[in-house]
């Protein structure tokens, strides 16, 4: 689809050219040769054509462009049409400034500064090439430097500005999406929650309790041993579940600080399951540490269950950007059964929400050599966010613009005075540095423009200080007249980020008061003339020329107050669409979570907290066949509850004698 904005710059430029030369040349009856005329005006097409792609191909575009103004520029007459010799293609050359303001916008710094430097080049070159390199040579040259440099600047904001709406729409596409998949979405973690809390723990016991009941005769000490560790982790089980329901319905579970993967192995080892580690010298970062933790501890709440006794090895290394976590087992040892029937099917799939969750990935699936099972996930060690504090250079190069263009005026009124040796130079210097004086406040326009306001509307009576203190030549008080340009920006600036946006009205009346006073002042300090009669008459006359000067400032002051808010209102408008969007989906999501994790205290009340608290109860009566019986209970209640959460499509296979389950739907993995 063609947009029309995209070609109507080029259009216009393309308009301007012709309608300028060749066309006033042919109104004014002075029709130019036909071929430099064909030349430049089939130049000028093909350019403009080049340039309705500035935003797909900048650099090239910008390159087509640069040679199409050079070729015109050689086709087209040497005599002067406007200002200077050579000038026919004068409004076709600010497609250079386009071009600059393109690859600004959409490429990096280095192309950018490469692009500025080389049209700054070209247009040395052509000036070199019509006038010759003169003493405004340097001028010139950076003249071109000045302006492409803050076309670039502009163009990067713009860039940035681009970036940060779309960053934004993403914001808010992601907000609306996790709103519709709220309820999904909390079902997923509660049901990760949950097994985490339980299956760890309950799997455990009911292991450990087995064991000892199976070599009691052989090896009396362990079930005492059994009953203490049943004991006390089915009342740490019975806490934790406790404080799930009391939560969850409110908020959402706050993981606590997980422990080192070193202190999870030694547990294991207490469940008598060796275990080998290998970790880097330094701690990972806190999110990867917690992934790595839940990631491990289900890996090794398997090898509990299907390779009992069997030697396992977790490794945890750093390879680049990447962390890799890697859990072999060998299988279970001689003589010993896997524990069946303990799985719910969900360990690999809560793995991998865990490692996707970093944009990390998980595998998991038996070892090459077809003994025992590996468990691997690869998870990023730094996140790809930029700095939100970085410094950018472009803001600065605009407010040195800014700045540039309100010295402009003031600045060319005193180089002329210098020139017709009506001031000093020592006075010019004074001059100078309370124009720059009045100007620099500017720079802080954005962040505290009340005060800015105050600075500007301050720093305008340096004028008539100075023409007090003789300074200034006697009729040199009009040097100061073409200061106002600070406070319409300043107004300007105070009604867009300002506070209490209303009263930018008062600092208007404020600013065009003071300057319509500054110039009455700067009037009735020059010399009388013999026509005045006395100091009660120049008061007057200094009272009348401030209350005209302020009326016909209150216009442009006007202006500016409008421009002001209207930029007000246009970002207040954008904020309000994309943050108040992002927040309000957000609201909508968590409600919908909120209504889940209600749902799921009441399934933990009801079925799983019966069957946890009898496990302890039985411990406390040295019941070992009770706490595996409980034990189990408790699981199978969880399961269901998290059956009811998700259901898989296909019903979980059976557990085989002596083989796991393999992907997302395994019965032990």
């Amino acid at each position: 689809m063609i947009r029309w904005r995209t070609w109507l710059v080029p259009g216009l430029l393309a308009a301007a050219q012709f309608a300028a030369w060749p066309g006033l040349p042919l109104l004014r009856g002075e029709p130019p040769a036909t071929l430099p005329a064909i030349a430049v005006s089939v130049t000028v097409l093909l350019t403009a054509a080049a340039l309705g792609w500035r935003r797909r191909r900048p650099v090239a575009v910008t390159v087509v462009v640069a040679a199409g103004i050079a070729l015109g520029t050689w086709a087209a007459p040497a005599e002067q049409q406007f200002f200077v010799p050579g000038d026919a293609l004068l409004p076709f050359s600010l497609a250079s400034f386009v071009a600059m303001f393109g690859v600004a916008a959409r490429c990096g710094r280095r192309t950018t500064a490469y692009t500025l430097l080389g049209l700054v080049a070209l247009q040395a070159a052509l000036t070199a090439a019509d006038t010759g390199v003169t003493s405004d040579f340097p001028l010139e040259v950076l003249t071109g430097l000045i302006l492409y440099g803050g076309v670039a600047a502009w163009g990067r904001l713009r860039g940035r500005w681009i970036r940060d709406r779309a960053a934004a729409a993403r914001r808010l596409a992601e907000a609306r999406r996790s709103e519709a998949e709220a309820a999904t979405a909390e079902r997923h973690r509660l049901a990760r929650e949950l097994h985490d809390v339980t299956a760890h723990h309950l799997t455990s016991i009911v292991v450990n309790a087995s064991a000892a009941e199976m070599v009691g005769d052989q090896r009396p000490e362990l079930r005492p041993q059994a009953v203490d560790f049943a004991r006390r982790t089915g009342r740490d089980t019975l806490a934790a579940l406790h404080r799930l329901v009391e939560i969850l319905p409110f908020d959402e579970p706050r993981a606590e600080a997980a422990p080192g993967l070193a202190s999870l192995a030694e547990d294991f080892r207490g469940l008598g399951q060796p275990i080998g580690i290998q970790l880097p010298s330094s701690d990972p970062p806190p999110a990867l540490a917690a992934a790595a933790y839940g990631i491990a501890r289900e890996a090794l709440t398997n090898t509990l269950r299907y390779a009992p006794g069997g030697p396992v090895t977790l490794l945890l290394r750093y390879a680049g950007e990447q962390a890799e976590l890697v859990i072999d087992d060998a299988g279970p040892r001689d003589g010993t059964a896997p524990a069946t029937g303990l799985g719910g099917g969900r360990g690999v799939t809560g793995m991998r929400e865990r490692a996707a969750a970093l944009g990390g990935t998980l595998t998991a699936g038996p070892r090459d050599d077809g003994a025992g099972w590996r468990v691997r996930a690869v998870l990023p060690l730094t996140a790809g966010d930029t700095p939100a504090g970085r410094f950018t250079l472009s803001p600065l190069v605009l407010d040195l613009g800014v700045l540039l263009l309100v010295l402009l005026l003031p600045l060319a009124g005193l180089a002329v005075a210098v020139e017709d040796g009506d001031v000093e130079p020592a006075a010019a210097t004074l001059i100078l540095l309370a124009q720059i004086a009045h100007g620099v406040p500017l720079m802080w326009r954005r962040t505290r423009p009340w005060t800015v306001l105050a600075a500007v509307i301050a720093t305008a009576w340096l004028g008539p200080l100075l023409v007090a203190a003789d300074v200034t030549p006697p009729d040199g008080s009009w040097l100061f007249l073409f200061s106002a340009t600070a406070e319409f920006v300043a107004v300007a600036a105070v009604a867009s980020r300002g506070a209490r946006p209303p009263l930018a009205w008062l600092g208007a009346l404020a600013a065009a008061g003071s300057s319509g006073l500054a110039v009455g002042t700067l009037l009735a300090l020059e010399p009388p003339t013999p026509t005045e009669e006395g100091p009660i008459f120049r008061i007057a006359a200094m009272v009348l020329v401030a209350m005209v000067v302020a009326v016909l400032l209150a216009v442009p002051m006007t202006a500016s107050v409008l421009i002001g808010a209207a930029a007000r209102r246009r970002r207040d408008r954008r904020r309000d669409r994309e943050e108040g969007g992002v927040h309000a989906a957000l609201a909508n999501a968590a409600f919908h979570a909120g209504i889940e994790r209600a749902r799921v205290a009441a399934g933990l009340r009801d079925a799983v907290l019966r069957h946890a608290a009898d496990v302890p109860a039985a411990a406390e009566r040295a019941d070992l066949p009770g706490v595996v019986t409980a034990a189990r209970q408790a699981l199978s209640a969880m399961r269901a509850l998290l059956d009811g959460l998700a259901a898989p499509p296909v019903a979980p296979p059976a557990d085989p004698p002596n083989q796991r389950g393999t992907g997302d739907g395994g019965a032990g993995r």
